[in-house]
């Protein structure tokens, strides 16, 4: 199946003996994804506009979705990042969340989004959290809400993994092998 999104987390999981990505992918009509990347490209960060296919490979833990094709959207609009005070958390009948607060520059906020779009932990409200956002049509469409401290995270996390990635590029082979006896 073929997606276009933003990536809305990153987060280094092991997977056997190597270390992989899983990556969400939120999309313009809400939708939400969650799928392995085996070597993610160096421009893949929070925010970022993308296409990728998603296939299931099955395993011995059952069906792993992954991501082949990866490339940036052309289509998709830009995304900006807004940055939100989270007072409050609350869930409709249906569902959903409809996260409200503050923005850091003023004024108020009401926004409804699908649960895995808007992972706040409710116990540490009040909140700093960034919204992706993006014009569509022209109306504001918010992909996601997304607490500092977790995208901070996200990020180290993706600084780690490219930091070991370019450690084992620059690592002569020979140095895996035992010398001679």
């Amino acid at each position: 199946m073929e997606i276009n999104g933003y990536v809305s987390g990153i987060r280094p999981r092991r997977a056997g003996k190597t270390i992989v990505v899983e990556v969400s992918i939120s999309t313009l009509s809400g939708e939400s994804y969650e799928a392995v990347l085996h070597d993610p490209p160096d421009w893949l960060e929070i925010g970022s506009k993308i296409t990728c296919k998603i296939e299931q490979i099955p395993g011995r833990q059952g069906v792993t979705s992954v991501i082949s094709e990866l490339k940036l959207s052309l289509t998709l609009p830009d995304i900006t990042q807004v940055e939100l005070s989270v007072e409050s958390v609350r869930e409709t009948p249906d569902g959903s969340l409809v996260v409200e607060g503050r923005r850091e520059g003023g004024g108020f906020f009401s926004y409804l989004l699908k649960p895995e779009n808007a992972v706040i932990d409710t116990a540490s409200l009040p909140c700093r959290a960034v919204a992706l956002k993006t014009l569509q049509t022209g109306a504001d469409r918010v992909i996601a809400i997304i607490p500092v401290k977790n995208l901070q995270i996200m990020r180290r996390a993706k600084e780690l993994m490219m930091q070991l990635k370019r450690e084992e590029e620059h690592r002569p082979e020979l140095e895996f092998l035992p010398g001679p006896p």
